[in-house]
């Protein structure tokens, strides 16, 4: 029954995902509130079902509770200023990191505590998964700092 749900999960944030390339940037936002929310359940469910992986789940966790009001206001923002496209494919691909993360966290919830094999892999791809969400970040930032500087020169070639 488990299987079915995570299945039925992962469906619904792929469906999520195209629906909000196809439809465009106005529904976007919803749906990255759902994918925050979706990803959300599943850590907390995963932490509750087994404590393998407590440390990484909450770091992955802390990750996202982090990155999730950043992409939400630049996505609103890209709307208002109508310029989605400098920052669309940063949230596109945020979106298939959190549906991977998703799909990986509900796998986690399976592996028996014995299976230390299973374990440490699974462990590492968590690992992996918080560090790929983190250099979206940063990546984030260095567009911040890029928009700063480009706002800095317009604002100089206005006085000058």
């Amino acid at each position: 029954m488990d299987e079915i749900q995570i299945e039925k999960r992962e469906g619904r944030l792929t469906e999520q995902i195209i629906t909000a390339t196809a439809v465009g940037s106005l529904l976007a936002g919803a749906i990255l509130g759902v994918a925050f929310q979706e990803m959300t359940v599943a850590i907390k469910e995963s932490k509750s079902r087994c404590s393998n992986f407590r440390d990484a789940l909450n770091s992955l966790e802390n990750t996202i509770n982090l990155l999730s009001p950043l992409i939400k206001e630049m996505d609103r923002l890209n709307r208002e200023l109508e310029d989605s496209n400098k920052r669309e494919e940063i949230i596109r691909l945020f979106l298939q990191q959190l549906k991977k993360a998703e799909a990986l966290v509900s796998k986690c919830s399976s592996i028996r505590r014995w299976n230390l094999y299973k374990k440490r892999k699974y462990e590492k791809r968590l690992r992996n998964m918080d560090s790929s969400l983190r250099d979206l970040s940063a990546v984030l930032q260095v567009g911040q700092a890029l928009d700063t500087q480009r706002l800095q020169r317009i604002i100089q070639d206005m006085y000058h």
